[in-house]
């Protein structure tokens, strides 16, 4: 946070001028008039710097400045109480100032403002946790306001025990700001570390000049337009410039390690305010010396100050309920999360590991293979007709056939990227049917077909899909073989520009849904199937960039879903 040579040069002129025209000037009207003016214009300048830093801002950090004016407007409504009367009024304030109770509760937005971790990235219900924290600390300083302070001001009023009394709990505030500017300051980053190290040097400056001016009042030595006023003025217009030079300032980042704890410091002040009022009214009982004039007085400002505080610590507690049960479903779906992508890398381990081994195994038996066919057909050419010729026909067609399921296999191994169209899922569905109807029929199986019009076309490699389908198919007839009632439901619709296709059916199920995809995993008799249908399917379908999940239903049945990007 650069400050500009001519803002600072500005800063400096104006000390100056105000300097000499306080040596300069005699005490009278016209001096008292110029530094209540120029108090409260400055005031109102800095208030509004940190309103229009606000505007320029959102989220945490426009409720940053917006908390910081209105410790300014607090400042500047004491000063306007003092033009009011020594200026407009042209009498003196009264002893017991009204005005002197903004001033007194000034540093406790400030506080908030600075707890607050502006443009910190957290939920919005963290925010609304900060909130109630800030006004239980309000309400805190009220009440000790009330407590101590008020009652030598209005109810016995004592000016000596109420100087001393405000003028303690003032210090102690601003004690309390510095240190939580400090602590920002030592777990902020970049820009937001400086910027809370400048409103820690300019709030201890103001503290200097307020207990530098009210020793001189002590003295009788202080008059407005003096010289006391200059270090008073010169925190506020530090601050300023802070508003001016840092309204645009990005995010804060905070160290590692420290950001839980920064963010438990509104949460723990707030506590020990709570926990203090009990202990402000035992010692109103037991141990103060006048007790029994303001004892009733006392005691009603702490009971009605647990009340409040009670309010707001209930609302809270039923923040943090809510927030706790978010954490606990966000944990849950976490959990649900990684859960189904260990079983994917499961399953891709899987599927990388058997299509090594099928590759390996596949190339082997193609060269034996391609010389059975061979010599099948060289034999089948010098046969004569007679009883060999058919033996010699079956055997170059099952060494064929064994030829189609090794090239199955090195296809399942294989990934295969090329050959991909838009295309109608639908009619690639009703053309996988068609290949499969008549084993269905004949198995009795009705097939309802039930996709949605006007589907966006997917990116497929026809072939592969048609066997993903004609598998899906195969394995519910397989299913439904001793089911009484015997149906398959296909769907298709559109989700989230996804394109969702169901197979469902009635059969028994999955015996172990967990392995459906599992290469070799089938729970047909031996020699009935090799377990490789849905493994080929998951390979087909993760080629596509898509996604496919298997479950069973209740009472009984299975559902396969593919889901697809759209085209």
């Amino acid at each position: 946070m650069k400050l500009a040579r001519w803002q600072l040069a500005a800063v400096v002129g104006f000390l100056l001028l105000y300097t000499i025209v306080s040596v300069v000037g005699r005490p009278g009207f016209a001096l008292t008039a110029f530094s209540d003016i120029t108090g409260t214009a400055l005031c109102l300048v800095a208030t509004a710097m940190m309103l229009w830093a606000a505007l320029s801002n959102q989220g945490r950090t426009r409720w940053f400045w917006i908390l910081l004016a209105t410790g300014a407007g607090m400042v500047g409504c004491n000063f306007g109480a003092w033009l009011y009367y020594e200026v407009i009024a042209a009498r003196a304030p009264p002893d017991l100032f009204w005005a002197d109770i903004p001033l007194f509760l000034q540093p406790v937005p400030m506080m908030a403002a600075a707890a607050m971790r502006p443009g910190s990235r957290q939920r919005e219900q963290k925010f609304h946790l900060t909130t109630l924290n800030f006004l239980i600390l309000l309400l805190w300083w009220v009440c000790v306001y009330m407590f101590l302070v008020y009652p030598n001001e209005y109810i016995l009023p004592n000016k000596l025990t109420f100087n001393s009394y405000y003028y303690s709990l003032f210090i102690l505030e601003f004690s309390v700001l510095l240190a939580v500017l400090g602590s920002m300051a030592l777990v902020a980053q970049g820009a937001w570390r400086k910027i809370y190290w400048h409103l820690f040097f300019a709030s201890a400056l103001y503290l200097l000049a307020y207990q530098w001016l009210n020793a001189a009042l002590e003295r009788e030595e202080y008059y407005s337009g003096s010289y006391y006023d200059v270090p008073n003025y010169a925190a506020i217009c530090w601050f300023i410039l802070i508003a001016v030079r840092a309204r645009n300032v990005p995010s804060e980042p905070l160290t590692e390690g420290e950001r839980e704890h920064a963010a438990d410091v509104p949460g723990i002040l707030a506590a020990l305010a709570m926990l203090s009022l009990p202990v402000m009214g035992l010692c109103e009982l037991f141990l103060h010396a006048h007790g029994s004039q303001l004892l009733l007085y006392r005691v009603s400002v702490t009971l009605a100050g647990i009340l409040l505080m009670g309010v707001f610590v209930f609302l809270r507690q039923m923040l943090l309920n809510r927030e706790l049960a978010r954490l606990l479903l966000e944990s849950e779906e976490n959990l649900e999360r990684l859960q189904s992508a260990q079983s994917q890398l499961m399953q891709k381990e899987r599927l990388a590991g058997v299509g090594q081994l099928v590759t390996g195994v596949a190339h082997e038996l193609n060269n034996p293979l391609t010389a059975v066919i061979g010599y099948s057909d060289l034999l089948l050419e010098q046969a004569a007709d007679g009883t060999s010729r058919p033996k010699l026909e079956r055997l170059g067609a099952e060494a064929r056939r064994i030829k189609r399921i090794v090239d199955n296999l090195l296809s399942f191994a294989r990934p295969q990227t090329e050959g991909r169209r838009l295309m109608d899922i639908a009619v690639v569905a009703r053309e996988s049917l068609m290949l499969c109807e008549h084993q269905l029929q004949s198995s009795g199986i009705h097939v309802e077909m039930n996709f949605a019009q006007n589907l966006p076309r997917v990116a497929l490699n026809e072939g592969q899909f048609k066997r993903v389908f004609v598998n899906l198919f195969s394995n519910s007839a397989n299913a439904l073989e001793e089911a009484q009632e015997k149906r398959i439901l296909v769907e298709g619709y559109l989700v989230d520009k996804k394109i969702i296709v169901r197979f469902s059916d009635s059969g028994r199920g999955f015996t172990d849904v967990s392995r459906a995809f599992d290469p070799f995993y089938t729970t047909r008799p031996v020699g009935q199937g090799t377990g490789l249908g849905l493994s080929i399917c998951y390979g087909t379908v993760k080629e596509h960039n898509g996604n496919i999940y298997a479950q069973n239903l209740e009472p009984n049945g299975a559902v396969l879903t593919i889901e697809l990007p759209a085209g």
